[in-house]
């Protein structure tokens, strides 16, 4: 069976690019369902940062889609972004790792470090080899440059003999048309056999990295919602979008700018050029290259 543990939704609150704020995630739960079913997974994990209400929320379609969902979250430790799989309590930021990693075993949880090299997100870095970690994500589809995946990999299988963790494949879709585009490879029927193949790490990976199209059109759905919200907001009173008329009013004018030229594109291509750049420099970082 395939599973895809690295998911955002509406519910994974906002993320800071150059100075602007946008949402990290605009996608409903039921639109995460119909993604994940057409795509073929059996077994989803909704991991919003820092909070567990969408995977909460996303569970209560499972009989609908005929997809199981795990309740997790992308938690940002003082080290690193660490994912809890399997929580029923919410587990607050800013600890240490290792103080994160036992609240979510105290829930009977499982800890796995997300995209470990990733020159853009907080990440663990060589520290998952002195952590009590379930898992670690060997490929991560949305860090599409091919790089950090392989250093992740090249690591974790030389430190397996005195590190063994489970293999995980992840789409970390922040968009739903992303599900699956990376995904754990497991034996068994249900989410109880995944815990099992964790805990036994006897798991493997599988995908292939996000399209740049896909990137795209995240970006430019961020910007068509927030808009959408905007609009919404000068008309109706939104306690979420409490700011000055004149800065409503600028940030419309910007977003309309932005989808309605070919803005999201350069941006897209640009952006890939520069993660590209960052993750060459990881390489040197970690002595991999010269």
């Amino acid at each position: 069976m395939r599973a895809d543990l690295h998911i955002h939704s509406k519910y994974s609150g906002i993320m800071k690019y150059m100075g602007l704020k946008f949402p990290d995630s605009v996608e409903e739960p039921r639109r995460i369902m119909k993604y994940a079913k057409k795509n073929k997974i059996d077994v989803i994990a909704v991991t919003d940062h820092n909070t567990i209400r969408g995977g909460i929320e996303t569970k209560k379609l499972e009989k609908e889609f005929g997809v199981e969902v795990i309740v997790g979250s992308e938690i940002m430790s003082k080290d690193g972004e660490i994912i809890g799989l399997f929580l029923n309590e919410e587990i607050q930021s800013g600890l240490s790792a290792e103080e994160t990693i036992e609240k979510i075993h105290e829930q009977g949880g499982l800890a796995i470090a997300p995209h470990p090299y990733s020159p853009i997100c907080k990440a663990l870095n060589d520290k998952i080899f002195d952590l009590k970690l379930d898992g670690v994500e060997v490929f991560n589809a949305y860090h599409r440059d091919g790089i950090v995946n392989n250093i992740a990999l090249e690591k974790v299988t030389k430190n397996y003999h005195k590190k063994p963790v489970a293999f995980i494949g992840s789409s970390d879709a922040h968009l739903a048309k992303m599900i699956g585009n990376g995904y754990t490879n497991f034996e068994g029927n249900c989410a109880d056999d995944l815990y099992e193949a964790i805990i036994r790490r006897k798991t493997s990976f599988g995908g292939h990295p996000t399209p740049l199209s896909d990137i795209i059109l995240w970006s430019y759905n961020i910007v068509y919602v927030s808009e959408k919200a905007l609009i919404k907001s000068m008309m109706f009173k939104n306690p979420t979008l409490n700011i000055r008329f004149h800065k409503k009013l600028l940030a419309m004018f910007g977003g309309l700018i932005y989808i309605a030229t070919p803005l999201p594109l350069i941006a897209g291509i640009l952006g890939n050029f520069y993660l590209k750049r960052k993750a060459k420099s990881k390489l040197k970082e970690n002595n991999l290259i010269e």
